[in-house]
């Protein structure tokens, strides 16, 4: 986040000081936006911890039982349906503060003298652009497209900081359609291709998903554990810590 700021801050340096101040505003703005939605994402995330743990101690309870009684039952239908709006909520914050940061990424972009015309750009071929247009193409589960938009923003912008985030979403298109081998496959490149982004633990998360739902548990038990052990106060460790909780000791399938 400081190193965001600073690549703001220096991107601004040149404007006179009335459209420097109002955008340091904007950028002090949208800086606090980012961390109260952070701030709420974690929030989240123990709450979806907690209820996973809930659930799990029911259905141990229940396993020992010869029936489940109707109360029961009714009490793990209520987990289980507070657990998926957590979950929800969860994904929209992240889209909320992903959207924030497509804001901040623009603010660093500096603006064209005022007294020196230019040459006309295309807006079509910015990051930010190309960023944009791929989420709504995602949003509108149009997913094939938005991996092709995504892809053309790495092609044309591999370094840029929305590099990271283009290819993560380019594996969550992938999982969205159930393709979970290629899902897997893209998610890895985020820690191989950008091991520095904050991206990383919601990638190896959904590396860990993909491999559960290929019915690999013993990888998917060891991804979890290195989002744990590799970044402990993450929103995704809090994930993994339930999800290793829901396959039960080591050694033995989930139910």
């Amino acid at each position: 986040m400081v190193a965001a700021v600073a690549v703001l801050a220096g991107a601004v340096g040149g404007c006179g000081t009335g459209e420097k101040a109002r955008r340091e505003a904007e950028m002090a703005a949208l800086v606090k936006q980012v961390e109260d939605l952070k701030k709420g994402q974690a929030q989240l995330g123990q709450e979806v911890g907690r209820l996973s743990g809930e659930l799990k101690a029911l259905d141990a309870q229940a396993a020992f039982l010869v029936g489940e009684t109707k109360a029961q039952a009714q009490e793990r239908d209520q987990l289980k349906s507070a657990l998926q709006q957590q979950d929800t909520a969860l994904r929209s914050l992240r889209s909320a503060l992903d959207e924030t940061n497509q804001k901040v990424a623009a603010l660093a972009v500096p603006a064209p003298a005022p007294t020196r015309p230019t040459a006309p750009t295309s807006k079509d071929s910015s990051p930010e652009k190309l960023y944009a247009t791929a989420m709504t193409s995602f949003r509108a589960d149009e997913h094939g497209q938005a991996v092709l938009e995504f892809t053309e923003l790495i092609d044309k912008f591999p370094r840029h900081p929305l590099a990271s985030s283009a290819q993560y979403w380019i594996g969550e298109a992938y999982y969205r359609q159930r393709d979970f081998n290629q899902a897997l496959v893209e998610f890895q490149k985020v820690p191989d291709l950008y091991p520095q982004s904050q991206t990383v633990p919601e990638a190896l998360l959904k590396v860990g998903m993909c491999y559960r739902a290929l019915h690999d548990v013993p990888h998917a038990r060891e991804t979890w554990e290195q989002v744990v052990r590799a970044h402990p106060k993450s929103d995704a460790a809090t994930q993994a810590r339930a999800l290793l909780a829901s396959l039960g000791p080591a050694g033995r399938n989930p139910r």
